[in-house]
């Protein structure tokens, strides 16, 4: 036998094997992006299992601190987490997709009434913003000289900003606009969204490269990936992700 028709035979189990069985899928709480009580376990769950769905695999969900979930990804406990960004120091233990699930942007929510407003990162030196201290925000923020004020959780910054304690929330856009919904009539019609990013975020699902056949299993989501792009049906859940309807 040739080495070349060996390493097809090889290559062709490896896909066989990928296919039709459960793969377990590590998920920290992230709402409207993931949580074990929003629809299809949060949109970007939601595109991880119809994506695998398209190549016969079925994806599993497990729910634990993100932190958590990083570290048993990497020994191969998860075959794939989602959400994540790519690193320099994470490309040793991991995989990533080749699209990302998404892109989404980094917002300021403002006070109506505020005089909040910025073109370039030093205008935001002459205001006290908030964000939650588990973000990337604190640091990048901090390290320009901006004034951050950290917060434990996603709504009470909504409350502070209320309150006027500090003059923008950072929040990634879907989380945000998920945070407003939340909120009374007469709340909602104090605050709004600049309409000015602060960055853009790519989030892709994240493999371990300690899992059996992680790179069939790559591919074959890639695969799946991409024939919900082409069928419209990622296009409409991004919609959904944006309307509320992952709430």
């Amino acid at each position: 036998m040739s080495k070349f028709l060996l390493f097809l035979i090889l290559t062709m189990s490896a896909f066989v094997s990928a296919a039709n069985q459960d793969v377990l899928i590590g998920s920290g709480e992230w709402s409207p992006y993931a949580g074990a009580k929003l629809k299809g376990l949060g949109f970007l769950n939601d595109v991880v299992t119809i994506a695998f769905e398209q190549e016969g695999i079925t994806a599993k969900f497990e729910f634990k601190p993100w932190a958590r979930i990083e570290v048993e990804t990497g020994n191969g406990y998860f075959l794939a987490s989602p959400g994540w960004s790519i690193q320099e120091d994470r490309k040793a233990q991991y995989l990533f997709s080749k699209k990302p699930i998404i892109v989404s942007r980094s917002v300021f929510i403002e006070r109506i009434d505020s005089q909040f407003d910025w073109k370039i990162m030093s205008d935001l030196k002459q205001f006290t913003i908030g964000s939650n201290r588990a973000d990337y925000y604190v640091k990048a923020l901090t390290e320009i000289g901006v004034k951050v004020q950290e917060l434990n959780e996603y709504p009470q910054g909504i409350k502070m900003l209320l309150a006027k304690r500090f003059d923008a929330f950072i929040v990634n856009e879907a989380v945000g606009l998920k945070l407003i919904r939340d909120l009374s009539a007469e709340e909602q019609a104090k605050i709004q969204i600049h309409p000015l990013a602060y960055d853009e975020n790519f989030s892709f699902l994240m493999f371990s490269k300690n899992y059996p056949n992680v790179e069939a299993f790559v591919e074959k989501y890639d695969s799946g990936f991409e024939k919900i792009q082409k069928s419209g049906l990622y296009q409409t859940m991004v919609q959904d992700l944006y309307k509320g309807k992952y709430d």
